[in-house]
C-alpha cells in the first residue's frame, strides 16, 4: 500500500490553487496526480477540510 502524501505537500498544493494557479498546474508543479490535486482543492474550497482522511 502506498503511503499518504505529507500534510505539507497538501497545504502547498491548496495554497497555490487559492493563489490563482489552476489545480492541474499545481499538480504538475508539485508532482501529484491531477485528480488528487483537484479533490484536495475542491474539498478545501467547499468544506474547508485540509487534512487527510483516514485510510483503510
Amino acid at each position: 500500500m502506498e503511503r499518504a502524501y505529507s500534510q505539507d505537500l497538501r497545504e502547498r498544493v491548496i495554497a497555490s490553487a487559492e493563489a490563482g494557479l489552476p489545480a492541474r498546474h499545481a499538480a504538475a508543479r508539485f508532482g501529484v496526480g491531477i485528480a488528487t490535486a483537484i479533490v484536495w482543492v475542491r474539498r478545501a474550497r467547499e468544506t474547508g477540510e485540509r487534512k487527510a482522511r483516514r485510510q483503510g
